[in-house]
């Protein structure tokens, strides 16, 4: 009887964390400007941050006050985080549309030049 509620208990944890697990991974393959983005800030370690925020275009004049090429789509967040070279903390990311034969998006990261 107790094997039995071990073993069930067991099962349980393994179908929630491939539920969790899948759901997680279906959330952030880079296939859009916004799943690309919080791809990019997991990468940077910042689990929280890419789950919780929805990255915003920046729109008009404000692109033009980061580094990089005004042909890419600029996006940000509220929160600001680490881009991991630990001096500098961003909040906007720019993105590059996806490569011919790929379907994913590339991000870089940018900095205020004002």
């Amino acid at each position: 009887m107790k094997k039995r509620r071990i073993l069930i208990a067991a099962f349980l944890i393994i179908v929630v964390f491939t539920i969790l697990g899948i759901t997680g991974v279906c959330l952030l393959i880079p296939n859009t400007p916004q799943k690309a983005v919080r791809f990019t800030i997991l990468k940077n370690g910042h689990p929280i941050i890419a789950l919780t925020e929805t990255p915003k275009k920046v729109t008009g004049d404000s692109i033009y006050g980061y580094s990089g090429k005004r042909a890419w789509r600029y996006y940000e967040v509220k929160t600001e985080f680490d881009a991991s070279n630990g001096e500098i903390n961003i909040n906007t990311l720019a993105v590059n549309k996806p490569k011919a034969g790929s379907k994913f998006y590339r991000v870089h990261v940018v900095y205020s030049v004002a």
